[in-house]
C-alpha cells in the first residue's frame, strides 16, 4: 500500500473510530472462534498418546478419560464457542454497516452542495456508482481488514505455538510455503489495485451510459436509434468484460497457489513427521495433532492472501470516494456570511462579466435594475445569455467580474442558503421528484399547514385536477412526474414556488413547451404568482414578455436594448426584428389571430 493509499485508509478509519467498541468485541469473539477449535487437535492427541496407545490403562479408566476430554470439549463449544460466532458476526457487520452508512450520508451531503459545473462534466450515473458501488466495496475493509486480520494473525500465533511445542522440524516443514504466500502478495497487491479501479471507472461510465439513454428512451425510439444503442453498449461492456477477465485471472492464480500449497503441505507433512514416527522422534498422536493443525494454518494465511484483494478492491473505492469528497464546492459562502430575514427584491447588476471557461466570456458588462415588484424579461436568441443571468443571480456560479446585488448587498456576502430562500424559480421543464402531490408541493415549504397547501394549488389552477386524482393529493407522481401531463407538472411547480413565497423569482420559459389550453391556465397562475414580486421572465416566445415592466435584449452576451415592449417596439431595433421573425413563422393567421398578444402588438404598431 502506497503513501497516498495509506492516507485513504486512515482516513477511512475515522468513520470506523467511534465503533472501536464493537470491533474490539468482534476480535475477541473472532479469536475465541478460531482458537477454541484448536484444541481439538491436542484432545485428540492426548487420547491417542495417553489413553488409546496406553495399555496400562483398563477399559473402564479409558472410558472414563475419554467421556471426561469429549464432554468437556463440547461443553466449551456450547458456552463459549456458539456465543462467541453470534457476538463476531454481529458487532463487525453492525460496525462495517454503521461506518459506512456515514460515510454514504457525507458523499452524498457533498455532492448536494457541489455547483452546477461540477454536474455538467459528471454524469448522475457515474455519482451514483460512486455512492453504492464504490461504498460497499468500502465495507468489506472493516471485516477483512479490521476484524478478520486480528483474528488470523492470533489463529496463526497459536498455532505456531502449538506446532514448535509438538516437534519443531515437522513444524518447519509445515511452514516451508509461508514465504510463498508473502511473496505472491506483494506480486499481486498493486496490479490487482490497478485493475479494480479501472473496473470501478468502466463501471461508473456504463451506469452513466444506462443512465443517460433510459431517461432519454422516447428519442432513441423515435429516431429508431435502439440499434445503434445496443452496439455502443455491447462495445463498452466487451471492455468492461475484458478487464473483469484480467482481474479473474489475477484472482484465478492466487487462488490456484494457494490450493497448490495447501494441499501439497499435508503430504509433506505426513511423510516427513510419519518418518519421525518411525525413527520414534515423536509419537503418532503429534503426527495426527500436527496434521489437523494444517487445516487451520493455512485457512488463515489463505485469507491473508486474499485479504491483499480486499485490500486492493477498498483503497480503490475510497481513493475514488475521498477524491470526490476533496472536491471543493465551486461556490461557497465567504466568512461571516449574512443571514437575510427580510428581502424587499430590488436586484441590480453592476458591470457583471462571466465566463464558464476561462478567456471565453459569455456575459460582458451587464448592467440591469429591478425594482421590488417589477416584472423583467430578459429576451434574445438562442446562446444570448438569458438562463446565465438566472443561473448567476441563484449562484449557481459566481461572477467573474462585476457583481450582482440584492437589496444593495453583493449576494456574495449573503449565505448561499439565506439567498436561494427567497429566490424562487419556475424552469422550462417541470422536475418532480418520485412521491406524491402532496410531497412535491411541500417541497417548497416542509412547514407549510393543510390550507396553506390547498392555497398554493389554488392559486397555481391545480386544485381541480388533483382532485380528479384517484388518491388526490396522496397520488404518486411518478418518476420526474410520468405520471402526470406537461401542463400538470407545471402547475405543481408553480404551487410549489407560491408556498416557498420568494420575494425574487425567475421564470425560466416556463410556457414554451404546452398547448394552447394548458398555457393558458399556467400563463393564469404565473401572473398571480408573479404579483407583488420581483420577477425575472426568461423567454424565446415573446408572447410571454408583453406585460413586463422592463425589457432587456440580450445579443451574444451583451445588453443590446432595454426599454418597455412600447418604446422597444417603436424604435423597430433587435426587439422588434425578433418579433417580426416570429409572426413570419406562424402556422397560419387563424392561428395569430387567436393570440391575443398579437390583437396588442398590431395595437401598438399602428
Amino acid at each position: 500500500m502506497n503513501r497516498s493509499s495509506w492516507r485513504y485508509f486512515t482516513r477511512f478509519l475515522g468513520y470506523v473510530r467511534p465503533y472501536t467498541g464493537l470491533l474490539i468485541l468482534a476480535v475477541i469473539g473472532g479469536i475465541i472462534k478460531f482458537t477454541v477449535p484448536l484444541l481439538v487437535p491436542q484432545v485428540t492427541r492426548y487420547l491417542l498418546d495417553e489413553v488409546f496407545l496406553n495399555r496400562d490403562l483398563t477399559a473402564s479408566q479409558q472410558l472414563r478419560q475419554v467421556l471426561l476430554c469429549t464432554g468437556g470439549l463440547a461443553l466449551l463449544f456450547v458456552v463459549v464457542y456458539g456465543p462467541a460466532v453470534y457476538i463476531r458476526h454481529l458487532c463487525a457487520d453492525k460496525a462495517s454497516h454503521k461506518a459506512v452508512f456515514a460515510l454514504r450520508c457525507d458523499l452524498y451531503e457533498r455532492l448536494l452542495q457541489m455547483s452546477s459545473e461540477f454536474f455538467a462534466k459528471n454524469s448522475s450515473g457515474q455519482l451514483v456508482s460512486r455512492l453504492i458501488s464504490d461504498v460497499q466495496l468500502a465495507q468489506n475493509l472493516v471485516g477483512s481488514a479490521l476484524t478478520n486480520t486480528w483474528m488470523d494473525m492470533v489463529a496463526v500465533g497459536v498455532i505456531l505455538w502449538f506446532l514448535i511445542r509438538l516437534d519443531i522440524p515437522t513444524a518447519a516443514v509445515a511452514l516451508a510455503s509461508f514465504p510463498f504466500y508473502v511473496w505472491f502478495f506483494r506480486y499481486c497487491s498493486s496490479r490487482i489495485r490497478t485493475v479494480t479501479a479501472q473496473i470501478q471507472e468502466e463501471l461508473a461510465q456504463m451506469a452513466g451510459l444506462l443512465n443517460e439513454r433510459i431517461a432519454a428512451n422516447q428519442i432513441v425510439q423515435a429516431f429508431v436509434r435502439e440499434d445503434t444503442e445496443a452496439r455502443r453498449f455491447r462495445r463498452r461492456s466487451q471492455r468492461h468484460f475484458q478487464t473483469n477477465m484480467t482481474r479473474i485471472m489475477l484472482q484465478g492464480l492466487n487462488q490456484a497457489l494457494t490450493g497448490v500449497l495447501t494441499n501439497i503441505a499435508p503430504l509433506v507433512v505426513i511423510a516427513f513427521g510419519g518418518w519421525r514416527v518411525i525413527q520414534a522422534r515423536m509419537t503418532l498422536g503429534e503426527l495426527v495433532a500436527i496434521t489437523m493443525y494444517l487445516g487451520p494454518l493455512y485457512q488463515p494465511l489463505q485469507r491473508l492472501s486474499e485479504l491483499n484483494l480486499v485490500l486492493a478492491n477498498g483503497v480503490a473505492a475510497l481513493t475514488r470516494i475521498f477524491d470526490l469528497m476533496d472536491r471543493p464546492p465551486q461556490v461557497v459562502d465567504r466568512p461571516g456570511a449574512l443571514e437575510l430575514r427580510e428581502v424587499r427584491g430590488m436586484v441590480e447588476f453592476r458591470h457583471v462579466w462571466f465566463e464558464y471557461e476561462p478567456g471565453k466570456p459569455v456575459l460582458m458588462d451587464i448592467n440591469i435594475t429591478a425594482r421590488p415588484g417589477q416584472t423583467i424579461a430578459l429576451v434574445g436568441q438562442s446562446g444570448s445569455g438569458k438562463s446565465t443571468i438566472a443561473r448567476l443571480l441563484l449562484r449557481f456560479y459566481d461572477v467573474t467580474d462585476g457583481c450582482i446585488a440584492l437589496d444593495g448587498i453583493d449576494i456574495r456576502q449573503i449565505s448561499v442558503r439565506s439567498l436561494r430562500r427567497h429566490v424562487g424559480i419556475v424552469m422550462q421543464e417541470p422536475i418532480l421528484l418520485s412521491g406524491t402531490v402532496r410531497e412535491n408541493i411541500l417541497y417548497g415549504n416542509p412547514l407549510a399547514s393543510e390550507a396553506d397547501l390547498l392555497e398554493a394549488a389554488r392559486m397555481a389552477n391545480c386544485l381541480d385536477f388533483i382532485s380528479a386524482l384517484p388518491k388526490g393529493f396522496d397520488t404518486e407522481v411518478g418518476e420526474r412526474g410520468g405520471y402526470l401531463s406537461a401542463g400538470q407538472r407545471q402547475r405543481i411547480t408553480i404551487a410549489r414556488a407560491f408556498l416557498k413565497d420568494p420575494a425574487v423569482l425567475i421564470l425560466d420559459e416556463a410556457t414554451s413547451s404546452l398547448d394552447p389550453e394548458s398555457e393558458y391556465l399556467v400563463q393564469q397562475a404565473l401572473s398571480r404568482l408573479t404579483s407583488g414580486r420581483t420577477t425575472f421572465v426568461i423567454a424565446h416566445r415573446l408572447a410571454t414578455v408583453m406585460d413586463a415592466d422592463w425589457v432587456v435584449v440580450l445579443q451574444e452576451g451583451r445588453v443590446a436594448e432595454q426599454g418597455t415592449h412600447e418604446q422597444l417596439l417603436t424604435r423597430g431595433g433587435i426587439y422588434c426584428s425578433l418579433i417580426q421573425r416570429q409572426l413570419e413563422g406562424a402556422a397560419d393567421a387563424a392561428c395569430r389571430e387567436s393570440r391575443p398578444w398579437l390583437r396588442r402588438y398590431r395595437a401598438v404598431g399602428s
